[in-house]
């Protein structure tokens, strides 16, 4: 039987993290999605999700850039990376937040409060904040009292009906609602920390590779308020100093 010419072989099967809000419904992706008849497995338990990558059971996956710190040793390789809508980069920041009316002037006078986090693997809510502490010595779960909440804009609406007393955030989630200004405080923030990435499998097939990618760079801003829009080449400096950064944690702050 004859084959459609730059159509794979084999149905190639990729995993998202469903937390970052892939625009599946996007007209060029789904039409990528229909040329290569590719199957999505979206995951919320990134524990799954990186597992499944090191049994390398995924031709391809759309994760945050931490997990990827977990799979050095997996035979992936970046090809894009995510851009933050508001800034505009393909580089994204995490401020840490309390309530306007919370005395404290430096996250040091915390200790011991909660500090909610989206999940383990979350660069900009459980990693972030472990960097800062590592840098100076400390543990995240020995100086807070740390647990997981609701994702991006429920992380600040969690610390403001009272449910936690501090979050680390994602800026541009934070920069979406003028009223996060009005509300919270700014004590500290990490800068130029890489954005989910794309990876594919090393042994991918290489012009499905191209039309991925392809599509990919050519997707915009999609929906009202998107998580990230669209993507930009893929930013493996950015990656290595974050390795760098969670190789460094003082008994490393390793995703549970």
């Amino acid at each position: 039987m004859s084959e459609t010419p730059g159509t794979p072989t084999r149905r190639p099967e990729a995993c998202f993290d469903a937390n970052l809000d892939f625009p599946l419904d996007d007209a060029a992706w789904a039409a990528f999605s229909r040329r290569t008849n590719c199957a999505i497995t979206s995951y919320s338990d990134l524990d799954v999700l990186t597992t499944a990558l090191r049994q390398q059971l995924f031709d391809f996956s759309y994760l945050p850039s931490a997990n990827c710190f977990f799979l050095r040793e997996a035979p992936y390789r970046g090809i894009v990376s995510a851009m933050t809508p508001i800034t505009r980069r393909a580089a994204q920041s995490s401020v840490f937040v309390v309530a306007k009316d919370n005395p404290a002037t430096s996250w040091h006078e915390l200790r011991g409060k909660r500090l909610g986090y989206i999940n383990t693997y979350c660069t900009t809510s459980y990693f972030a904040p472990s960097i800062m502490l590592g840098r100076e010595g400390l543990v995240l779960k020995d100086f807070f009292n740390a647990f997981p909440v609701a994702a991006w804009q429920g992380q600040i609406d969690t610390m403001l009906s009272g449910g936690i007393d501090a979050t680390m955030v994602y800026e541009d989630v934070w920069l979406a609602q003028p009223s996060n200004a009005e509300r919270t405080k700014i004590l500290a923030r990490l800068d130029d920390l890489p954005t989910p990435p794309f990876i594919v499998r090393a042994d991918m097939d290489a012009t499905l590779v191209g039309q991925l990618k392809q599509t990919l760079l050519g997707l915009t801003a999609h929906g009202a308020d998107p998580l990230y829009a669209g993507f930009a080449e893929f930013q493996d400096a950015r990656m290595q100093r974050l390795f760098a950064d969670l190789a460094a944690l003082p008994g490393l702050a390793h995703a549970a």
